[in-house]
């Protein structure tokens, strides 16, 4: 990345930090049309799982819908399916899947058209079932096999393709691991990020959960500019993964 496109890089992540921040207004916007708002405060407030009944759905399919793809949208993934998606640039592909004897793996998503060099998964769990540091790290159980076995990386299919990237996220906390194919040479945990205070603060603001904001929407902006979107946004984490090699 040359220093023009560098600097563009950067200008663009208060843009898409706010963008960020309006989709994580989805989820606490959701407990509040069905009534839970004490549900959605006991998983932002303890380790409590979310409640499929409470929920009327899954948890992780729940988790899904309404708080990590709209936050993909938000980082520049689009969904197949958006009126904004032309059949090309960086988008989502649910359950990806290939031959049997090829890849027996099933991650949740593909992240597909980041680039080149760049094969990029994501395992998705319901929120609050991926708290590192903790017995309880479901998708970072998941990562770890991906990684190990090169999930759709066994056979590179071109000479450019060179890093397999893996996130792990409750859609609350966000992990992301690298590994060169070519070399073994494996970065776990390159970057952890927790979302938890933006979704506190907004559902405060969306009188989903009682309390005061801790931190006003600019600052909760900037620090999503300078610790979550120049990570794990569609247009930086190409360059983001291969500065880790350096």
């Amino acid at each position: 990345m040359n220093e023009t496109s560098e600097n563009a890089a950067l200008g663009a992540h208060p843009v898409i930090a706010e963008r960020v921040c309006q989709q994580l207004q989805v989820f606490p916007r959701k407990f509040k049309e069905l009534g839970e708002g004490g549900e959605l405060e006991d998983v932002l407030n303890s380790p409590s799982k979310l409640s499929g009944p409470k929920i009327h759905q899954a948890p992780e399919d729940f988790t899904e819908q309404y708080l990590i793809e709209p936050l993909l949208h938000s980082l520049g993934y689009l969904n197949p399916i958006s009126e904004k998606y032309d059949g090309e640039g960086p988008h989502f592909v649910r359950r990806p899947t290939t031959f049997r004897k090829i890849e027996g793996n099933r991650p949740d998503y593909r992240l597909r058209n980041l680039s080149e060099d760049i094969v990029c998964i994501l395992e998705a769990k319901a929120a609050n079932r991926e708290r590192p540091g903790t017995a309880v790290e479901k998708a970072t159980e998941d990562i770890k096999a991906y990684v190990k076995s090169n999930t759709f990386s066994k056979y590179l299919k071109s000479r450019d393709q060179r890093y397999l990237v893996a996130i792990g996220t409750d859609g609350i906390r966000w992990s992301l691991w690298a590994k060169d194919v070519r070399t073994g040479e494996t970065k776990q945990r390159v970057t952890e990020a927790s979302l938890i205070e933006p979704l506190r603060v907004i559902a405060r603001q969306e009188d989903v959960i009682s309390g005061d904001s801790e931190i006003s929407r600019p600052e909760m902006r900037r620090r999503l500019a300078s610790e979550f979107t120049p990570v794990f946004a569609a247009r930086s984490l190409p360059e983001y993964v291969r500065s880790q090699f350096e």
